[in-house]
């Protein structure tokens, strides 16, 4: 299974944690033209909706509706119930309306961080630590440079035909809790309205 996979690159890359490397430092050519394609990709996404099913952290499960505009992520939760999830401008909060909690966490200590920087640059502060193929599906793992055990993320693409399509992510934070978001009925050219990504007020 990937993600215990993922597990254990993330047990050695703290290992290495002293052992200064960036971008794309580690990475074979090959690999490194894939980085690149995958950083394109990324800038020159405008906007994204798509229908999403959740498994951890934990035993979590859900699934609902996704939105991206660069920088910016929402989650509609219809599973297991009605809440929100709304990430950017260096925040994540989840408004659980069933329980009234609603919880704020910082983007520096969760994975989704490393996805939501804009313009998305491979050549610094976040380092590539894996790419790999495996069918049509391409996956890429990114870390923070500097500090990997904050958590590893890993985004899966559809690679067909030399065009890339965001099909899910993969993450695992600085507390070894597991999370993947698997992606269907992608729609790459969305315009998301902007004002469904504003933070809620403290």
């Amino acid at each position: 299974m990937r993600l215990t996979c993922r597990a254990v690159l993330m047990a050695a890359m703290l290992s290495m944690a002293g052992c200064a490397t960036h971008g794309l430092d580690r990475l074979t050519p090959a690999q490194r033209h894939d980085a690149e394609r995958v950083e394109a990709y990324l800038n020159h996404l405008q906007g994204m909706t798509a229908q999403f099913s959740q498994q951890g952290p934990d035993t979590m499960r859900g699934a609902g509706s996704f939105a991206y505009i660069p920088g910016h992520l929402r989650l509609n939760y219809m599973l297991p119930h009605p809440m929100q999830l709304i990430a950017g401008d260096g925040h994540l909060v989840l408004d659980d309306p069933a329980s009234g909690a609603v919880t704020h966490i910082s983007l520096r200590r969760n994975p989704l961080g490393l996805l939501l920087r804009y313009p998305v640059r491979f050549s610094g502060d976040i380092e590539v630590t894996d790419v790999h193929h495996e069918g049509a599906v391409l996956a890429l793992s990114l870390a923070e440079a500097d500090n990997p055990s904050q958590g590893l993320l890993t985004l899966d693409f559809v690679d067909q035909a030399g065009s890339l399509s965001l099909i899910g992510l993969q993450g695992v934070d600085a507390r070894q809790h597991n999370f993947s978001v698997a992606l269907s009925s992608v729609v790459e050219k969305a315009t998301p309205d902007p004002s469904l990504f504003k933070l809620p007020v403290e």
